[in-house]
């Protein structure tokens, strides 16, 4: 892949360094909280990076871990059906864990309408991307 060769002016730059730095930190702990959407930040830090580092970008749209899940979205918004079910047992994990330690059902249902919200859509994403290398 080859990297955006549309940086903004040299001040921006480090503005889109530091958002780019922070959402991959967010996008991290994305893969331990369920409630956060990892890719979604992963995305923005790419999109952050192609206007501020060109080197960042390239890292990221091409390492082990992230990189084709990047290249899966930007393409065709494609979630592996591997993913869809981790998701889905990390909200059912967390949710057992939200129910067996409050009291408040307001609570409890609040977290259970957003975490079936995300799962809906989750699951409506395509799985195939569609021809990424």
């Amino acid at each position: 892949m080859e990297p955006n060769t549309s940086l903004k002016p040299r001040w921006q730059r480090p503005v889109y360094f530091a958002l780019g730095c922070l959402s991959v930190a967010i996008g991290v702990v994305a893969l331990v909280v369920p409630l956060i959407p990892g890719i979604v930040f992963l995305v923005l830090a790419t999109a952050c990076f192609s206007r501020s580092s060109p080197r960042m970008e390239t890292w990221l749209t091409t390492h082990p871990r992230f990189g084709k899940l990047i290249r899966n979205w930007n393409a065709s918004r494609a979630i592996p059906r591997s993913a869809k079910w981790l998701i889905t047992i990390s909200m059912i994990a967390s949710f057992s864990l939200i129910f067996l330690e409050t009291n408040s059902r307001l609570l409890q249902a609040v977290v259970a309408v957003i975490m079936l919200g995300v799962l809906v859509y989750v699951w409506r994403r395509p799985e195939q991307p569609a021809s990424v290398p």
